[in-house]
């Protein structure tokens, strides 16, 4: 069976439509051991090494397929520069969410891949703008989550299919897209993508390639379209109700036996036969030597008459 990699907004226009899903996020975050409060640094955002590797997936099958890659994220007025960085790169559209009435911050519940407003503002725009597409790729996680539920949402908003954890993608002309998938234990499971499909992908051995001069040139001066979401933000799935310093679990441990003596006896120690630290020297190495021996003979490490 053939792969459709066409977009049913697209199908008018006669180019098929290959959407690459870009993440704007936390490159690295700390947390205060004290008052459990995160923080980020502004200027380290941008997208995931899993991001590109989609974006670069993307360009070789519009190469293969003849299409058209549109690349769409949802964040701030700053990602323009990464959707700018793919127009350079070789992608034909960029489209970009702004996610109005979302809560800004460092919302502790993003870092559990809690929050389905990106996937969910995305869906809508790759609707309005293109249908609902039948092949959409993204990184299988973000450097902020970690839990890969942003193409899980992104799949569930579309009606469409999910195959996550993506190494390998083999593309044949026209004929059916096949995949191939890490799984547990080192081992691989090879499918065959044959609907409206979200691919997550790893950054395993795919770098995305180097723009040239005069598209990155003319990458700085594209406009990059922004679409404002706000009637498709739902409530968020997971909701912080407090923000407290990481406490282990206590651990349950056996309760006393014997009497007091006894008891004590245990926690300090007393009764124990220890050797007392002593400090020989300085000595000669053959010395040095035979008091080490001499040590090992007595607690029983070393037999007499042998060294």
């Amino acid at each position: 069976m053939a792969v459709r990699v066409l977009s049913t907004g697209a199908a008018e226009s006669g180019q098929p439509v290959i959407a690459a899903a870009l993440s704007w996020s936390w490159r690295s975050a700390t947390v205060n051991p004290l008052t459990g409060e995160v923080s980020v640094d502004p200027r380290d955002m941008g997208p995931d090494q899993a991001d590109l590797a989609a974006l670069e997936h993307a360009l070789r099958l519009a190469e293969l397929r003849h299409s058209k890659v549109v690349a769409v994220t949802a964040g701030p007025p700053a990602a323009d520069t990464m959707l700018r960085d793919a127009l350079a790169a070789g992608a034909s559209e960029a489209i970009r969410v702004e996610l109005a009435g979302r809560p800004e911050g460092t919302d502790p519940a993003r870092l559990v891949g809690g929050d389905p407003f990106p996937a969910v503002a995305v869906a809508d725009a790759l609707r309005r703008h293109y249908g609902t597409p039948d092949l959409v790729l993204c990184g299988d996680h973000t450097a902020e989550a970690g839990a890969g539920s942003f193409a899980a949402f992104l799949a569930a908003e579309l009606g469409a299919q999910q195959v996550l954890g993506v190494v390998r993608i083999e593309a044949g002309g026209d004929g059916p897209l096949r995949v191939v998938r890490r799984l547990d234990g080192g081992r691989r499971e090879v499918l065959r993508i044959t609907g409206p499909a979200v691919v997550s992908v790893e950054a395993a051995g795919v770098r995305l390639r180097r723009a040239g001069l005069p598209a990155m040139l003319a990458g700085l001066a594209a406009p990059v379209p922004v679409t404002h979401a706000t009637a498709c933000i739902r409530a968020a799935r997971v909701q912080t109700l407090a923000v407290h310093p990481y406490r282990p679990r206590p651990r349950e441990l056996p309760g006393p036996a014997g009497g007091t003596t006894r008891r004590l006896h245990e926690l300090t120690g007393a009764l124990t036969e220890r050797t007392p630290p002593t400090v020989l020297g300085p000595l000669s190495p053959s010395v040095a030597a035979e008091e080490l021996l001499g040590y090992l003979r007595r607690h029983g490490y070393l037999e007499d008459g042998k060294a």
